[in-house]
């Protein structure tokens, strides 16, 4: 996933918010969720990449969220178009008529051509007809992170169907955090539960989690591979906050850490995880695919 900037490093954002008092964290059917979709097996936060996680038998996936020039919240990773798309340079830069103008999908694989980069809304209406839960990450190019966290949740508000399982909100901007949990607090929004992302490069402690969780009124952790020991899934189990693990694309992993107490792994190869046959580790030759 990609850099960010020094307000999302560990103690060094802002406000601490008000604890949770919203909606608990879901239980997670399987204990899997498609990274991206499904993006070993299609171009990563597009519709076909859904679609290919709910054909591998997924039932909640995982997508990142920014903004477009006007403020439209799309689903795509980078802050720049040139790795997932044939375009060129900032995605704050286009607007959305000229980002639907672009292949999201031949880069991946010819099979994938035409594909575009959804948007937000366009993304939680195909969820609710395919069944998919979802888990929204708030990845917000520089200088726009509140106004990410109040367009995205916006349009949650208004596309999600009630009767659906709740949105998990989830973000490594400590900002961006506390600006959901203070729209969170107005009553005007439905109170998703909030979950803190960390990568181990950033130097988090299980104790400074549970701190920063804490204040950020977040009800889970999603950690990174290299940060999820038995200790730290037991601490973080203990305080009270639910566990999921990125990006496990090995089963043999993916068992261990379930056996450890993991919530959900965050995988981009849903089908290999789900497979109920015997499998060693190292079968898997596909790494996962970072933040």
């Amino acid at each position: 996933m990609s850099d960010r900037s020094q307000t999302d490093r560990p103690g060094l954002s802002g406000t601490p918010s008000p604890a949770s008092g919203g909606i608990a964290y879901p239980p997670v059917p399987d204990r899997l969720i498609g990274h991206r979709g499904a993006a070993a097996s299609a171009p990563e936060n597009t519709l076909a990449s859904f679609q290919a996680a709910a054909a591998a038998g997924a039932r909640w996936v995982e997508f990142d969220v920014k903004l477009t020039a006007e403020g439209v919240p799309i689903v795509l990773h980078d802050d720049t178009l040139d790795r997932t798309t044939n375009g060129q340079g900032p995605v704050a830069a286009l607007c959305l008529a000229d980002l639907k103008d672009l292949d999201a999908g031949s880069w991946f694989s010819a099979d994938f051509a035409g594909e575009r980069v959804p948007t937000l809304a366009e993304t939680l209406d195909t969820l609710a007809v395919l069944g998919l839960g979802a888990n929204i990450e708030l990845k917000p190019c520089p200088g726009r992170t509140a106004e990410t966290a109040r367009a995205a949740l916006a349009v949650a508000q208004r596309r999600w169907p009630q009767a659906a399982p709740p949105l998990v909100i989830s973000s490594f901007d400590l900002d961006a955090l506390a600006e959901a949990a203070a729209i969170a607090a107005q009553g005007v929004m439905t109170p998703w539960p909030r979950a803190l992302l960390a990568d181990a490069a950033d130097g988090w402690t299980a104790a400074l989690l549970i701190e920063r969780a804490r204040a950020l009124g977040c009800v889970g952790v999603h950690l990174d591979d290299a940060l999820a020991s038995a200790e730290t899934l037991e601490t973080l189990r203990a305080a009270g906050l639910r566990r999921a693990v990125w990006t496990v694309n090995d089963r043999s992993r993916a068992l261990a850490l379930w056996e450890q107490g993991a919530d959900a792994i965050i995988t981009d190869r849903p089908a290999s995880l789900l497979d109920k046959g015997d499998k060693k580790a190292g079968d898997d030759p596909v790494g996962p695919t970072g933040r």
